[in-house]
C-alpha cells in the first residue's frame, strides 16, 4: 500500500517525459550595450550655456518605444514670434522675411519611423543597425554619418505653426503656416555625439532616460541652428495668387 504521507518531488514546468530531449530551444538574449553616460550627467556635461539654455526648444522624439503603437504622423515645428516682429501667413513668407531674433524654435516633434525610407534610399539602414549593436564604435559612427548626411535637402514633411510667446492654452494665439520640409537627417548626423545618442536610444527603446539624452542633445544643437537650415518650402504645398483690389 502506498504511503499517503509521502511527498512527491514537484515536477518542473515544461519537463519532457523520459526518453524525450528536454533541452530548451530558447535563443540567447541579445546583449544591449549601456549608454556611456546617464541622463543627469548628460545635462551637466553638454548643457546649453548662457542665453541659449533658457531658450532651448522642447524636442520630442517618437517611434522609439515599441509600446507606442500609434502610426507615424507628420512632424511639427512650433515657432514663437517676437512681439513686434513680422506676421507671415505662409511658410514662403516666413522664410522670405525671417531675420535673426524674429522667431524662436519652441517645440520640435518628429517620428523616427519616418526616417526608415530616407535611410533605405541613402544606404544607411544597415549601417545604423550595426551602430545600434555597438554605439561606441567610432568607425561605424563615421561611416553612418558619411552615408546619410551627404544630402542637405529636406527629408520629412512637417507642419509649421506660430504660437504666442508664453501662452499655455492650446489654440490661443496660434497661426498655422502650412506644410514644409524638415531637414532632420543631416542634423542627426552632424556630430558623432548625436549619432551615438540615436543608436543608444534605439538599442534601449524602453529606457526613457536614454531617449531624453537624445532629445536634449538635439535641443542643444537646435539653439544655434538658423531657421532656414531647419525647414524649407514644400514642393507640393498648395499655392494661390489673390489679385489686389483696385
Amino acid at each position: 500500500m502506498r504511503n499517503p504521507l509521502a511527498v512527491l518531488a514537484p515536477r518542473r514546468f515544461g519537463s519532457a517525459p523520459t526518453g524525450v530531449d528536454s533541452s530548451p530551444h530558447v535563443p540567447a538574449p541579445r546583449h544591449v550595450p549601456a549608454p556611456d553616460v546617464l541622463a543627469g550627467v548628460e545635462f551637466l556635461q553638454h548643457s546649453c550655456t548662457g542665453e541659449g539654455e533658457d531658450h532651448a526648444p522642447e524636442v520630442s522624439v517618437r517611434g522609439i518605444d515599441p509600446r507606442n503603437d500609434r502610426g507615424p504622423a507628420a512632424a511639427s515645428v512650433h515657432l514663437a514670434a517676437r512681439t513686434d516682429g513680422p506676421c507671415p501667413d505662409t511658410v514662403e513668407e516666413l522664410l522670405a522675411t525671417v531675420r535673426p531674433g524674429d522667431f524662436r524654435l519652441r517645440r520640435l516633434t518628429f517620428d523616427v519611423r519616418t526616417l526608415d525610407e530616407v535611410l533605405d534610399a541613402r544606404g544607411g539602414r544597415t549601417v545604423l543597425e550595426q551602430l545600434v549593436a555597438a554605439p561606441a564604435d567610432r568607425v561605424t559612427n563615421a561611416v553612418f554619418r558619411a552615408s546619410v548626411g551627404s544630402d542637405p535637402t529636406g527629408d520629412l514633411d512637417c507642419d509649421v505653426r506660430l504660437v504666442g510667446e508664453g501662452d499655455s492654452v492650446a489654440g490661443r494665439c496660434r497661426v498655422d503656416l502650412g506644410r514644409a520640409r524638415l531637414t532632420i537627417t543631416p542634423l542627426l548626423t552632424s556630430s558623432e555625439r548625436l549619432a551615438r545618442r540615436l543608436a543608444e536610444a534605439r538599442a534601449r527603446p524602453r529606457d526613457r532616460a536614454v531617449r531624453r539624452c537624445l532629445e536634449h542633445a538635439l535641443a542643444c544643437e537646435l539653439t544655434a541652428l538658423a531657421l532656414p537650415d531647419l525647414i524649407g518650402v514644400h514642393p507640393d504645398a498648395p499655392a494661390c495668387a489673390v489679385p489686389l483690389a483696385r
